[in-house]
């Protein structure tokens, strides 16, 4: 099962999948099954890249070094494009834009949302 489907429930995670394949294609120009397969494999993957989005609370995985880190958790409040980040608060109420790489020192914990449903 993937990190989002744990989070998520299975249904959900699809969605999520086919909506993201669906933006690939148009967006990147991608044939559809291509498209489809590299979502599933950003999904699958748990890559922030595919997955970050307003709701969202990501969490500090357990082999990351906490000094890395900007918290131990950080609630995604915007998806910022250009470049790549979020707007994410931290558990003491900070809010800063962060580049969307940061969160590979973390795991998607919980969805609250999903802006695309």
């Amino acid at each position: 099962m993937s990190p989002l489907a744990e989070v998520v429930g299975p249904e959900r995670a699809a969605a999520h999948t086919r909506r993201l394949a669906q933006r690939l294609a148009f967006v990147d120009g991608l044939p559809l099954a291509a498209a489809e397969r590299l979502a599933r494999e950003q999904v699958e993957a748990g890559d922030p890249l595919a997955l970050a989005a307003p709701g969202q609370i990501w969490v500090l995985r357990e082999d990351a070094d906490e000094d890395d880190a900007p918290a131990c958790a950080l609630g995604i409040l915007a998806r910022l494009t250009e470049p790549p980040a979020v707007l994410a608060e931290d558990e003491h109420g900070t809010v800063e834009a962060l580049p969307l790489d940061v969160l590979d020192l973390f795991h998607l914990g919980s969805w609250t949302e999903d802006p695309w449903a």
